[in-house]
C-alpha cells in the first residue's frame, strides 16, 4: 500500500487463522525471465501465509504468471505455476552442462537463441527472409509465441480470469506507437 489512507480502511481476513490485512492486496509483476521465476516464489510465500491477491497486475512474463494466478482457483494456482515453469525450463545440452556452469549457461543461451524454448517460443519462419524483409507488423518478430498460445489454455481458465476475482490487469505495448496501455 502506498497511501496512509489505505491503512485506515477496515481490515479483512484473507484466510482462517491469519491476521486480517488492511485494504487490498495487490500483486504487481514485471517482465524478464529471472524476475518471472522469482514471481512464483513470491506468490508461493504469500499463499503459504494465507494471503491471496485481490488484484494481479503483470507485464510480459508477469502477465503470463498473473494469468495463471488469476485464471485458477486458489487451490490450483501453485501447481499450475510450477507446471508452467517446468514446461519452459531450459537445460544445457549434453555434454556442455557437465563441463562447467559457465559453459552450460552459454550452451543453454545459444540453444535458446537458435531453437527457442519448447512450450514458450520458437524461431519465426519469416526471420529467414532477413531483418529488412517487408513482412508486416504481425510477423515482424524473430520468434513466434505459438507454442505459448498452445500451452496457456491448459493452465489458465479464462472464464475464471474474466470473473474479476481477483481483478487482473495486463500492461501491453502498442507495437506501432511504443506506448504502454
Amino acid at each position: 500500500m502506498t497511501s496512509s489512507d489505505s491503512l485506515h480502511r477496515a481490515s479483512k481476513p484473507h484466510s482462517a487463522g491469519h491476521t486480517p490485512l488492511p485494504g487490498q492486496v495487490v500483486l504487481v509483476m514485471q517482465g524478464g525471465g529471472a524476475p518471472g521465476a522469482y514471481h512464483g516464489g513470491v506468490y508461493q510465500a504469500l499463499h503459504e501465509a494465507g494471503i491471496e491477491p485481490d488484484w494481479v497486475i503483470g507485464t510480459s512474463i508477469g502477465a503470463i504468471n498473473g494469468s495463471i494466478i488469476a485464471g485458477n482457483k486458489v487451490t490450483q494456482r501453485l501447481e499450475r505455476l510450477r507446471e508452467f515453469w517446468s514446461r519452459i525450463e531450459s537445460r544445457p545440452p549434453a555434454p556442455w552442462g557437465m563441463l562447467s556452469p559457465q559453459v552450460g549457461s552459454l550452451a543453454t543461451s545459444f540453444t535458446a537463441l537458435l531453437t527457442g524454448v519448447p512450450s514458450f517460443y520458437s524461431p519465426s519462419a519469416v526471420a529467414a527472409w532477413g531483418l529488412q524483409a517487408q513482412v508486416g507488423v504481425e510477423q515482424a518478430a524473430l520468434y513466434s509465441v505459438d507454442p505459448l498460445k498452445k500451452l496457456l489454455p491448459s493452465l489458465v481458465d479464462f472464464e475464471c480470469v474474466n470473473s474479476g476475482k481477483p481483478r487482473f490487469t495486463v500492461g501491453v505495448v502498442n507495437v506501432l506507437s511504443g506506448q504502454m496501455r
